[in-house]
């Protein structure tokens, strides 16, 4: 806890003594075969502090190795072989939902920048149940967690924790779509379109529902909304510009090249929105503290998609857009590193643009 809570000094390498004696001390454990549910969760922690400032590729290799043993335990699954004590109560069950949900959303997560690698967990199945309510989970308050299949109805309400489990299983749809180059066209592009669909359905409840999040509060839905944004851009920008025009293409083809012209212009518009709502809560709280790794990468994609668009028009606007989240990277580099890998990266994007 005190290294995912730590801020670094200006400056300083994310590699402290901190994070090395963490590091060995869980080596010393799983050494002694000291598994346990704290050092499950204690794995997460540091496989997302990796992911936030940027250690790669140890960021990955944590994640896959929480996967591989939330299997070895039986996490992923009641009926699996159990290394751990049984959980006898509903809350301690609902923990343990929640832990290999979060390495299922790592793992998604994770995958954004790590084409054509395969995922450490398997697909959730439909029949798989969200995490509950958390007032209802901190009281030990016993409530029905919607399964995954029901979870995307407009009527089901669902915690901010569920909604992030929800768009990081989407996100690894889109992922895994993108990644398949074997499929064929008369099956790719309507698939694609139909992930635009869901996606972009879930991405409007979400935002309808932030537009009542008490602003002392804070965005309690700034993670599930970003990774919907980070996940349409993926998709958007795979295919906003296709192959060719043949006698082969097909009509959802065209429509889905379409709706990713369009989609990027709408959801880069959305992830701008996104980083002011951002801005607006850490200066009203005084810092970034509260701001998970998973919120940046929409900011990233923003700005290599407003570079693209200055060299493509020299919108003064969209010039405009592109300094002003550069700016807000910059700032939340303060507190995760990525943020200015991030901004290294948009530079690079823009000076191939410039030099093309």
């Amino acid at each position: 806890m005190k290294l995912i809570s730590s801020e670094l000094p200006e400056g300083a390498p994310p590699q402290t003594q901190l994070y090395a004696d963490v590091k060995a001390f869980l080596a010393y454990i799983e050494s002694q075969n000291g598994y346990s549910m704290h050092v499950m969760q204690a794995l997460l922690l540091i496989s997302l502090y990796e992911l936030g400032h940027a250690i790669y590729p140890a960021c990955y290799l944590s994640i896959g190795h929480a996967a591989r043993l939330g299997h070895a335990t039986g996490l992923h699954q009641r009926d699996a072989p159990q290394m751990l004590p049984r959980f006898h109560t509903w809350t301690a069950q609902e923990e343990k939902r929640r832990v290999w949900w979060a390495v299922v959303i790592l793992d998604r997560f994770s995958s954004i920048g790590h084409r054509k690698t395969p995922f450490a967990t398997y697909v959730p199945s439909l029949d798989a149940h969200l995490p509950t309510d958390d007032d209802n989970w901190d009281r030990g308050q016993l409530v029905v967690a919607a399964p995954l299949a029901l979870s995307a109805s407009p009527s089901v309400q669902a915690a901010p924790f569920a909604r992030t489990c929800q768009a990081a299983h989407l996100l690894g749809k889109i992922v895994r779509h993108v990644n398949d180059k074997a499929l064929p066209n008369t099956y790719r592009f309507e698939e694609a379109l139909q992930l635009h669909r869901t996606m972009r359905a879930l991405t409007a409840a979400l935002v309808q529902e932030a537009a009542n999040d008490d602003p002392d509060q804070g965005p309690t839905l700034c993670t599930a909304l970003a990774i919907c944004y980070s996940a349409l851009l993926t998709l958007y920008d795979a295919n906003s510009c296709t192959k060719e025009h043949t006698v082969d293409t097909t009509e959802a083809q065209l429509l889905m090249q379409k709706e990713s012209v369009e989609g990027l212009r709408e959801i880069t518009a959305g992830a701008m929105d996104h980083a002011r709502r951002l801005r607006a809560f850490a200066e009203r709280r005084g810092g970034w503290g509260g701001l998970s790794p998973l919120a940046i990468d929409p900011l990233y994609q923003a700005a290599a998609n407003y570079a693209w668009y200055v060299r493509e028009s020299s919108d003064l606007q969209c010039s405009e857009r592109l300094q002003e989240v550069k700016e807000i990277l910059m700032v939340i580099d303060q507190r995760w590193r990525v943020a200015g890998q991030y901004i290294s990266a948009v530079t690079t994007v823009w000076q191939n643009l410039a030099s093309s």
